[in-house]
This record gives structure tokens, sequence and C-alpha cells, in this order.
């Protein structure tokens, strides 16, 4: 009966900093909350797959998950029909007292006359509280940023371990962790780069029970040698912690993706609904996905086929309950084909990256995907293939080149093809109910495979804001795109000539060498970085010419497309080369300035979690690395 699938929920109201919901789950919040308000109890998962004719109790189920995971709504066990609606008499003020220090102590807290409105169930029902804003980076590592709001309940001792209010030295006040060591305390930062504070004496003042993150602060500035330009840092653009691969957005892996909660803030606030998007190098297509999802359309160009094929795929809505019908059926075909109806596919090396086993296996499943006769049906389960393929090859795990395994430990590795196959597949059909629930019917994605410096059928002046995030450098010493997608590639038949997948590499950014340093680019942050380079390495010197040789021809074009005091987005990091730390955010802006852009603004991020190498090869010398990068930055072009 419908009873034993109900789950119920307490709505929560407050002002807590939490993840921006999808239309859809706005929506579901809205029917839960207009239910309770009439009949006093939750509706169940049923009621609620009913009211907007889901597909199943398991879509509704992960509507309701996802609220109550983002802190809109909480769950009550065994307590059938029971909800409670925390109002307004649950809110309470606390006093905002002034300035705390994350980093060296300040003169202890002032007084002010600011409050501000948490809930009761936030802080907890006893003990007095009082807030401070933060000033400073030493506890980023415990999410706490400068300019957030922490929430302090008083109290004068702690725990080890915890977060504190300190005064040291009389009346200097910081926000540290607290250690008690053996004839000391020590007030450890929550950032790699600081010290700990050691003192005999300290007065606790409260341990933080609550941060408030405040995204609109402006940070510390880190300005150019000249003074001409500077970027700011901005730890609210790190989302630390967030799922980055909601929707489609995991169907297949891809090197150096831009998370999608970085495209949808730059969406949000340099575009609008019904614009018109590029990503001039959309790689597996984040902000073409994103573009969907709120309502824009969009145009995304790479030179990558695989990409190309993953971000159609991904930015195709497709019913999951065709998908689930024809994966019944996929999964039917495959077990009753046999091993001598298969024919191994053709191309260079397949022994070497795939044990004979996979092969076979690997064979009937292609064969198996082949006979759906829907197109689009058929691209997804290809996909899912894709990635079996790439998991159960004889490739290093982790690894973003191809690196085979060591012999000692592949005579031991025996991947379950099958079993990775239905995993992956299942896993993309949870993937694409989500985005066909919540994709903007009305929108359109073109997909072109090209050279954003040409001109790819995209009219000039058409565009209303460009998102995108260009490689860091050349493929062949950094983020080898190529490579990662060559095996891939190669079972697909993206290619007539399966061993042209090699040859990708060559064509993107940086692939054609330049004879010589003599081609002047209008940036003294490049001619500065390439002297320094070529002092060292000439051949490496030309490498990078070649790379913003490619790069300032995808600007140029860009502003041809895009419409006059339209923005630009351009994600990208600062690569180190021969010990030379290039800025490419600065010389970005200095040639887009050469074109006709104005550089409103560079921001600075981490990344927390990118799949891109720790170290890369500089020269493909094995035993050569140098580090990558840890930061990269947000530059916000407008056209002229």
């Amino acid at each position: 009966m419908d009873f034993l699938f109900i789950f119920y929920y307490t709505i929560v109201r407050n002002i807590k900093s939490i993840s921006m919901i999808t239309k859809r789950q706005k929506q579901v919040l809205d029917f839960i909350t207009d239910y309770q308000e009439r009949k006093e109890y939750a509706p169940s998962l049923d009621e609620i797959r009913k009211k907007f004719k889901l597909a199943s109790v398991s879509t509704a189920h992960f509507h309701v998950s996802k609220l109550r995971d983002l802190g809109y709504l909480s769950k009550e066990k065994n307590k059938p029909r029971s909800i409670e609606a925390l109002g307004r008499e649950t809110m309470v003020k606390i006093p905002l007292l002034g300035t705390i220090a994350a980093g060296q102590p300040i003169e202890a807290i002032e007084v002010s006359d600011e409050t501000i409105t948490v809930t009761k169930n936030e802080i907890g029902k006893s003990g007095n509280h009082y807030a401070l804003r933060v000033q400073g980076n030493s506890m980023i590592d415990e999410g706490i940023f400068d300019g957030d709001i922490v929430v302090i309940r008083q109290q004068p001792v702690a725990d080890d371990g915890q977060t504190v209010v300190a005064i040291i030295n009389d009346n200097e006040a910081t926000l540290k962790k607290i250690y008690r060591e053996k004839d000391r305390f020590r007030l450890q930062p929550a950032n790699p780069s600081l010290f700990p504070i050691y003192t005999k004496e300290l007065e606790v003042r409260g341990v933080v029970v609550k941060i408030i993150r405040n995204f609109e602060r402006q940070i510390e500035r880190e300005k150019a040698s000249d003074h001409k330009l500077q970027r700011r840092v901005d730890y609210s653009w790190d989302f630390n912690g967030a799922k980055t691969k909601p929707y489609t957005h995991g169907l297949h892996t891809y090197p150096a993706m831009f998370i999608p909660q970085v495209a949808r803030r730059l969406l949000l606030n340099y575009s609008k609904k019904g614009n018109t998007i590029c990503d001039i190098f959309c790689g597996s297509g984040t902000a073409l996905i994103e573009s969907r999802l709120l309502g824009r359309n969009s145009y995304g160009i790479d030179l990558n086929p695989l990409a190309i094929f993953l971000a159609k795929v991904k930015t195709t809505p497709i019913n999951p309950r065709l998908l689930s019908k024809e994966y019944i059926k996929l999964l039917t075909r495959v077990n009753k084909i046999k091993n001598t109806e298969v024919e191994k596919p053709h191309f260079k090396n397949l022994e070497f990256w795939f044990k004979d086993k996979v092969i076979i296996e690997l064979a009937k499943i292609k064969k198996a995907i082949k006979e759906i006769k829907d197109k689009k049906i058929q691209n997804f389960f290809l996909v899912a293939f894709s990635e079996t393929a790439r998991k159960s090859s004889n490739t290093k795990r982790g690894e973003f080149k191809l690196v085979r395994i060591k012999k000692e430990d592949l005579e031991k590795y025996n991947p379950n093809v099958l079993e990775i196959f239905k995993q992956k597949s299942e896993s993309n059909i949870k993937a694409m109910e989500e985005f066909y629930q919540d994709v903007d019917e009305n929108t359109w994605t073109k997909i072109i495979l090209g050279d954003s410096s040409k001109d790819n059928s995209i009219k000039e002046n058409s565009i209303d804001c460009i998102v995108t995030s260009p490689p860091y450098g050349d493929s062949r010493t950094t983020v080898a795109y190529g490579q990662f997608s060559r095996l891939s590639a190669q079972w697909l038949d993206i290619f007539d000539n399966p061993d042209d997948a090699s040859r990708v590499d060559n064509e993107l950014l940086g692939g054609k060498a330049v004879k010589n340093l003599i081609y002047s680019l209008p940036s003294n942050y490049l001619s500065e970085s390439l002297n320094k380079i070529a002092k060292k390495d000439e051949k490496r010197a030309k490498d990078v010419l070649s790379f913003y040789i490619g790069l300032n021809d995808c600007l140029t074009r860009a502003y041809k497309i895009l419409k006059p005091k339209k923005y630009f987005c351009i994600v990208i990091g600062n690569r180190l080369v021969k010990q030379v730390r290039i800025p490419t955010d600065f010389i970005i802006a200095e040639l887009a300035q050469k074109i006709g852009f104005t550089c409103e603004d560079i921001f600075v991020r981490n990344i927390p979690g990118k799949r891109m190498p720790i170290k890369t090869s500089p020269t493909n010398i094995a035993g050569e690395l140098e580090e990558t990068m840890t930061k990269e930055s947000i530059v916000i072009l407008r056209k002229n």
C-alpha cells in the first residue's frame, strides 16, 4: 500500500547558506509546503509522483532526498505523517559584536549595534550566543573564509580540536583550533601555509557553532608587477565539497572539466534566460548542460571528436522509461551473443592495452548496442560503453595520459567487463532521469566539431555570453586530451581510420610548432615569460608561444561573434614552465584589450578536485616533472 513508502518531512525555513535548487525541486518544495499547510501532514512519495507526473516513485524520492540534503526538508523516522513547520517564533536575533581575526591576532572584540537572525534549531536550545565577522584566511580548510560570519556559543572551556575565539596577550582575539600540549596551548590555523600560535596563557570566549557564508565579499588583492592589472582571491568560487557530477555531468569522465557550479554562477551573473551562450572550448559539455537547465540556448565548439560525442549525449534529454526498457533488452542480447559471433576491432596496439578476454567482452557489448535502432538511445549506451572500455583497459588508474599498468599488477588484473558496463549504465540512466525532469525543453544546443579560431558558421554579433575554460597549455606537455580520448575513440569508431585518434593532440592549441621566437604578440607579461623560459630551454619557449598564438586567434574570433557590451568569461590556470609561472590570466587580459575587450575583473579560486595531473611532463621525458596548478583564475571581459 501507498503508506508503506511514505517519508515524512519537516519544512526547514532558515537563512543558512545552502545550494541553489532546480526549478523542479522548487516546485516539489512548494507542493509539500502547501500540502502541509492545508492538511497538517506531509504528502506521500506517490502523491508527489502523481502531482508532477513523474516516471516513478524513485524520481519523487530523488527530489525529496535532494531537498533534504540541501537543508530545505528534514525527515522524521517512525512518525507517520508527522510534520512541523518552523515558523517565525523559532527565529532568534543574536548580536554581531564586531570582527575576529582568522590570521594574526587583532585587538579584541569591539561592540556593535548590529544583529543577525538565525533559527534556534541551528544553534541549539541552550547557551548564550553572539556573532563575529571573520577577517583573514587562516581557517579556510575548515570552510571559514574572509568575510564570513561565525556564530559563537559563549563558554570558557573547549575540547581539543574545536574552533574557538581565543584571547591572548591580554586583549588580542583570534579564531583558531585549540590543542593542549605539555605546558602550553597550540592555536592551530586550518591553512597549510600558516604556522600555529603557541601560548602558555589564553582565555576561551566561546566555540564556533555555525558559519554563515558571505558570497559577495571582496577578498585580498594580488597585484601584478606593474600594478596595471590585478586579481582578487575569492574563496566563494571554490565550492569545496560540492557535488560536481549532478545531472548528466558525470556520464563520462573527461580531463580538466570545470565544475558545473562555476559555469552556473557565471551564466547567472552574466546572462539571462532566453540568451544564446557559446562555449568555444566546450569539452564534454559542462557549460552547455547548465545552459539548458537555466533556460539558455547554446553553441559548443571543440576540436576533439570524443568531446563532441560526449557533449551531444549529455545535452540530449531522453525519456528514462525508454532507456530502462532498452537496457533490459540490451543485456538480454549481450548474454545471447557467443564469443565466435563477434569480430575484434582493428587498431594499433589493441592487445597491448586490452587483455584478450576483455576485448571479446567489449566486442559483445558493442555489437548489442549497435542493434539499437534509436540513434539517441544507441549513443547514450555507447557513452557507458566508452567508460567501460577505459575502466577495463590496461591503463593505470588516475592517469590522464596512456600509461600501462605495471607488469606484476597486470597479471592479477581481471576486470569484470559486463559488471562495469551495467553499473555505469544504471548510474547514467538515473542521471538522465534527473536531467530529463529539469531541462528546459524550449532550449536548444548546437555542438560543432571545429577550430574556435575559425569561422564555424556562428553569425557575428549573435552571442549574448561566452563561458569557457580553455586548455591551460599545449596537450603534449599538460593535459593530453587526445591521449585521454584515444582508446574510447577507437572503440567507438569515431574516426574512419582508428589510428587517426593519436593525432588529436597535434590539432589542439599549441599543437603546431613555431620556427622562432620573433613572432610578437601584444602582451608584456608573455614577452617577459618567454624570455625567462628561453634562457633555460628555447624549444619549450617556442611551444609556449605556439599555444598563445592559437589562443589569441580564438580570442579574436570570439570578439566577432559576441554582441557589443556582452561578457566573455574565461576560466584559466597559470601554468609553470621551466619553473617560470606564466600569468595566463594577465596575458589574456592584455591580448583581449588590444582586440577590443575591457577587462572587468579577474578573481582566483582554489581547485578542490579537478581531474588534472598533480605534476606534468614538460618535455615528455620520463622523470622530468613540474607542478601544475592548484588555483585558477576567472577572467571577465566585456566587448566594447
